[in-house]
């Protein structure tokens, strides 16, 4: 009986390792109000480079290939993330514009089936001046606000914000509705490094979140400027426990 629990337990923890990572994603760092940083100051960008990659995923010694995309119809862009495998099987997407160099959300879905099925989803309505988010079954209403973005789309305006700079800001903030909290995210900036991928060596600029609690949990992220800041690696280090995602494969949209 005690070992049909561990084995019980072993599973959820490692279902519940992937969930943290790639539901999450760019989504780890929760620190309030933060004073103004130089991602606020971001030259326009109007588009993004639309993409197909694959990214493996490996925690506790098991692995997920995670196929994500970027594409784009009209001035709506979508971008989707898929997974599966033994014990887990994920699907977020997220539609979005970009206006003045930011992303406009338009809205959000997340499913993660592993022992029960996690759900998320958020749909943006300037019209009516609400974002509705909904969070473990429960819709929370918040009032508009310009710039807020679901824990998804986050990772896109990463993109814009940085290639809209001269030079790499030393932080990085965010703000990003998930349920019933409407968090700010920051992100500092570590020394680059280079980096061994199945792509080849890729240059990278390297950024670190700031967590409430960094005994307990870090993550890590690299980015490719060479690759329009994709990213190539994250670490996330959750309750003693690593996980790992690096880029396997990278096949840009638009032909260039």
């Amino acid at each position: 009986m005690r070992s049909r629990l561990s084995a019980t337990t072993a599973v959820r923890q490692v279902a519940w390792l992937f969930f943290c990572c790639l539901a999450n994603s760019l989504a780890w760092a929760t620190e309030p109000n933060f004073p103004e940083t130089s991602a606020d100051k971001t030259q326009a960008v109007s588009s993004l480079r639309t993409f197909d990659a694959l990214y493996k995923t490996s925690a506790l010694g098991m692995t997920l290939d995670l196929k994500r995309s970027l594409t784009q119809e009209g001035d709506t862009y979508t971008l989707s993330s898929r997974g599966k495998n033994m014990l887990i099987n994920m699907n977020e997407s997220a539609d979005f514009r970009i206006v003045d160099g930011a992303i406009e959300g338009i809205r959000f879905d997340s499913k993660v089936k592993s022992l029960k099925t996690n759900k998320r989803a958020v749909r943006f309505d300037q019209s009516a001046g609400v974002i509705d988010s909904m969070k473990r079954g429960d819709w929370t209403q918040h009032p508009w606000e310009a710039g807020v973005l679901d824990r998804f789309s986050q990772q896109q305006q990463l993109r814009l914000t940085l290639l809209g700079e001269d030079e790499p800001p030393e932080t990085l903030e965010f703000r990003v509705v998930d349920g019933p909290k409407v968090s700010d995210k920051r992100w500092e900036r570590l020394p680059d490094e280079v980096i061994e991928t199945p792509l080849g060596q890729i240059s990278t600029v390297k950024y670190r979140a700031v967590h409430t609690n960094p005994d307990k949990r870090a993550s890590e992220i690299w980015l490719a400027p060479e690759l329009d800041y994709l990213m190539v690696k994250t670490i996330h280090v959750e309750r003693s426990s690593t996980v790992k995602v690096t880029i396997k494969s990278l096949n840009w949209l638009d032909g260039a």
